[in-house]
């Protein structure tokens, strides 16, 4: 019974090397990424995400330079895909492609490339001169979640030349900076903000953050200049004293 066995696994393992050894190397792919089809580009692009590894990256980083938009936005996605240091290095240089939609894209693939590990590279996009890559790079800390993100989201709520912009980060603020005490600092400065949109995020944010002290900033705003605000800071405030805000 146990030679059986042996004899099976045996076999089994020959079976699955002899696969590996005669599995194409990634390099095949190198061919089909210069390929004068553009669809051809693109497959061969997605099929290096599939095989993953440094050869790949390295690989997809030659395509970069591509004059296909949707061959370099298949580019980024395998990068994303494969994830790893390697690949959000590749993908940082995508920031500056000259096309909005790859950048935006680069972003996305950033933060599924390596999480927490990306928002030092992520904030990079927030010097973006195109609204619609700013606000992608501000989704994308509130999908990671991390804590890491509370400072980058605040100074961009703080400073960003766009109102929706900054009233972005402020709503996001509050969901990735909860019981974070540097996020009632920023909120209480978003407070100040010229424009009313803004401080309605921030008052909801505060409403998010589960903190003693984001209740006395909260209290500022029901003096607010104008009546929406402190219509919603009263709100907030209602639900915050009843433990059941959302």
């Amino acid at each position: 019974m146990q030679s059986t066995f042996i004899r099976i696994f045996l076999g089994l393992f020959l079976t699955v090397s002899f696969l590996y050894a005669q599995r194409p190397d990634a390099s095949v792919l190198r061919t089909m990424l210069l390929d004068k089809d553009p669809e051809i580009r693109v497959k061969a692009a997605e099929g290096l995400g599939r095989v993953g590894g440094r050869q790949a990256v390295i690989i997809l980083r030659q395509g970069l330079a591509d004059n296909n938009t949707t061959v370099r936005i298949a580019i980024v996605e395998a990068l994303g895909f494969i994830g790893g240091r390697l690949a959000m290095t590749v993908l940082s240089e995508s920031l500056k492609d000259g096309n909005t939609e790859v950048r935006i894209r680069a972003v996305e693939a950033l933060k599924d490339a390596g999480t927490v590990n990306s928002i030092s590279i992520i904030q990079k996009a927030f010097g973006d001169d195109n609204e619609s890559v700013r606000l992608h790079a501000a989704l994308m800390l509130r999908k990671i979640g991390h804590r890491n993100g509370v400072p980058v989201l605040g100074k961009v709520a703080v400073d960003d030349k766009s109102a929706a912009v900054r009233a972005a980060a402020t709503a996001h603020l509050g969901k990735v900076g909860v019981k974070d005490s540097r996020a009632v600092g920023f909120l209480a400065r978003i407070l100040k903000d010229k424009d009313p949109a803004v401080r309605i995020r921030a008052v909801e944010s505060l409403g998010f953050l589960q903190l003693s002290q984001a209740i006395a900033v909260l209290r500022s705003a029901l003096e607010d200049r104008d009546a929406s605000v402190r219509i919603r800071a009263t709100e907030v405030m209602g639900h915050v004293l009843a433990k059941d805000f959302e």
